[in-house]
C-alpha cells in the first residue's frame, strides 16, 4: 500500500514538473522567438481584417528584450522592450505591436486623425487642422474604452477619441494634448485661447492642451535600429504637424 502510494505520488511529482517545464519553455517561446511572434502577429491581423495571411507583407521588426534607456545616467534605465513588426497591406505600411501578451496596429492612424480633424472642424471651429495622436494611443484608447484589440475603429468614434485626449493621463503618456490650427501669425496667441476655450466647453480636460499654428499634420516614424542600444525606445508612428507658419 505505501509502495501504490509512493509511486502515485513520484507520478504527480513528475506531471507537475513536466507542467511547469512546458508551461516555461512556452513563456519563452511566446516572450523572445520572433518567428512566433510574427505567426501571432499575422494571424491577429488575418482575424482582424478578415484576410489571407498572403495579404501581409512583414517587412521588418524590433526584437524583445531588456535594454537601457539612456537617461544622462551612467548606467542608464533598464527598460523592457516588445516585439513590434513594420508589415504592409494595401501598399501601406503599418506597425503591429506587441502589448501585454496582445498585438494592436497602427493601419487605422491617418483615419483616425482624419476623421477626428473633421469632427472638430465640424463641431468645435473650422480652424482646427489636426492633433497629435499615435500608435501608443490607440492602444491606449481601446483599452480605455474596453475596446478588444480586434476592434476596427469607426468614424463614428472620432468624438469619444477627442474625448479620450482630453482625459489624456499626464502621468502615464508624459505629454500634454496638443491641437493645431490654421491661424493668422498676427494673432496667434489670441486665436490659441480662443479655440481653447471653445474645446475645454465641450470636453474637460485634465490638464490645459497645447495649441499650435500649423497647416499640415503628418505621419512622423520613431524607428529603433536593431543596432543602436542608445536611446532606446519602442517603434512608434505619430501624427503630428508638419509645415509650421512664421
Amino acid at each position: 500500500m505505501k509502495n501504490k502510494n509512493r509511486k502515485k505520488s513520484i507520478i504527480i511529482v513528475a506531471v507537475v514538473v513536466i507542467c511547469f517545464a512546458v508551461f516555461g519553455a512556452y513563456k519563452f517561446v511566446d516572450t523572445y522567438s520572433h518567428s512566433y511572434a510574427e505567426n501571432k502577429a499575422i494571424n491577429y491581423l488575418c482575424q482582424k481584417y478578415d484576410e489571407d495571411a498572403s495579404a501581409f507583407e512583414v517587412l521588418d521588426y524590433q526584437q524583445s528584450g531588456y535594454a537601457r534607456r539612456d537617461t544622462g545616467q551612467i548606467i542608464g534605465e533598464r527598460v523592457w522592450i516588445n516585439f513590434s513588426f513594420e508589415v504592409k497591406y494595401k501598399e501601406k505600411s503599418f506597425f503591429v505591436k506587441k502589448y501585454k501578451g496582445k498585438y494592436y496596429d497602427d493601419y487605422q492612424l491617418e483615419d483616425i486623425e482624419k476623421w477626428g480633424t473633421d469632427w472638430l472642424k465640424n463641431n468645435v471651429d473650422k480652424r482646427f487642422t489636426g492633433f497629435d495622436f499615435s500608435s501608443d494611443d490607440i492602444i491606449q484608447y481601446q483599452k480605455a474604452q474596453r475596446k478588444r484589440n480586434k476592434y476596427i475603429i469607426k468614424q463614428s468614434d472620432a468624438e469619444e477619441i477627442i474625448s479620450f485626449i482630453a482625459n489624456n493621463d499626464k502621468e502615464k503618456n508624459d505629454r500634454l494634448s496638443n491641437f493645431y490650427y490654421q491661424g493668422d501669425s498676427s494673432d496667434n496667441e489670441i486665436t490659441a485661447n480662443e479655440l481653447s476655450s471653445k474645446l475645454i466647453k465641450k470636453f474637460k480636460f485634465n490638464e490645459t492642451p497645447l495649441f499650435t499654428d500649423c497647416d499640415t499634420v503628418e505621419v512622423f516614424i520613431y524607428k529603433q535600429s536593431k543596432y543602436n542600444k542608445f536611446d532606446v525606445y519602442e517603434w512608434t508612428r505619430r501624427m503630428m504637424g508638419s509645415v509650421w507658419r512664421n
